[in-house]
This record gives C-alpha cells, structure tokens and sequence, in this order.
C-alpha cells in the first residue's frame, strides 16, 4: 500500500511527511487580561499534512501535479498519530516546486516539490 494516494492515484513515497491534527477555534477564542483562555473550539482533530520529495523525474513530478489539479481531493494516508490509514477530504496549499539537477548531456531534470494537504 503506497503511503498516501490522492484522487486513487498512489504517489511515490515522499521525501519528507509529517502529519498534524489541529483544533480550530471561533474568533471569539482569546486571553482575559489575567492569561486565562476563553476557548470557543468549534471543531477538533482536522488533518494537515506537511509533504515532499526530493529527486523526481519529470513523469513522477507530473503524476503528483496532476493529482493536485482538483481543487479538492480525496487523500487515503498514513496517519502516524493513530497508526492508521484514514481517508479524508483535502485541499492543497502553496506548492513550492525547485530544481534540484539539470544534465545538460541528457536534457534530464530532477526536480523537488513540496505542499501541504489540509482537511475541508
């Protein structure tokens, strides 16, 4: 089983994958001048996922970009917090693609990239 497949396709198996569960709080979350917190939580344990590769091809690159066209996703991954592998609704943030080699002789590239995932 790949460790994350989005929209059924199974990716490469990352360079770099960390997992955060999140909490979000209403506006009206806050501190009272003494420091105590005033917490409105409307919603626990949202999934984000932190992910990378390093040393792709141009066809492992393009099967990742790809997979990220739809602006939201179906994600199945390897959830490290519970030893799991939930599935759940994404989206995908900034991505930040960088060259990593270039061989002239060959016109081979190596690229790496990076995003988040975060659940809707």
């Amino acid at each position: 089983m790949a460790m994350i497949t989005i929209g059924g396709t199974a990716l490469p198996n990352p360079s770099e994958y960390s997992v955060v569960l999140q909490d979000i709080d209403s506006e009206n979350t806050k501190r009272s001048e003494t420091a105590r917190l005033s917490r409105e939580r409307l919603r626990a344990g949202v999934y984000k996922i932190e992910i990378g590769w390093i040393g792709l091809t141009r066809a492992q690159l393009k099967l990742i970009t790809d997979a990220l066209k739809p602006a939201k996703v179906s994600v199945q991954f390897f959830d490290p917090t519970s030893a799991s592998n939930p599935t759940a609704q994404m989206y995908a943030g900034d991505r930040t693609g960088k060259l990593n080699t270039y061989l002239q002789e060959g016109a081979q590239s190596y690229w790496d990239i990076n995003f988040s995932l975060t659940e809707y």
